[in-house]
């Protein structure tokens, strides 16, 4: 009787394991679609694109030639700005660097908006578990 209650917890703890693991890829997935549709752009979007300032952003690093680099730049914006509205982001739009005049220092600014047409984030999430993802529901 011991074996088999022994035998019947491992078996447990291998599926809750398994759970484990299964939910944390979820959480994985479910944040690189939020960041991945997350746009940086040195402009505002276009006519007839409504949205939301959620707030202003700004960092500073030494300077370094990947301090001003892009895709370091726009990378490191989407985080602070996921950080703080995961459930909201879209875009950052104004986004601009600055080097210091004494060349020690890069800060880049931008500013995170939120559409007003927002996507639906929860059906993004859904994804992996065969869910439909329509604008028009189709």
């Amino acid at each position: 009787m011991a074996i088999s209650v022994a035998v019947a917890y491992c078996g447990c703890a291998a599926v809750q394991a398994e759970r484990q693991a299964q939910e944390k890829k979820q959480q994985q997935f479910v944040q690189r679609v939020d960041i991945a549709h997350v746009w940086v752009t040195p402009g505002t979007p276009g006519p007839g694109k409504p949205y939301v300032l959620l707030g202003k952003l700004k960092y500073t690093v030494p300077f370094t030639p990947d301090a001003i680099d892009s895709h370091e730049e726009a990378d490191k914006l989407k985080a602070i700005a996921y950080a703080k509205w995961p459930d909201q982001l879209d875009a950052i739009i104004n986004e601009k660097e600055n080097v210091s005049d004494d060349a020690s220092t890069v800060t880049v600014t931008g500013d995170a908006i939120q559409y007003v047409s927002s996507t639906n984030r929860e059906a993004l999430h859904n994804m992996n578990n065969g869910i439909v993802v329509s604008p028009t529901g189709d």
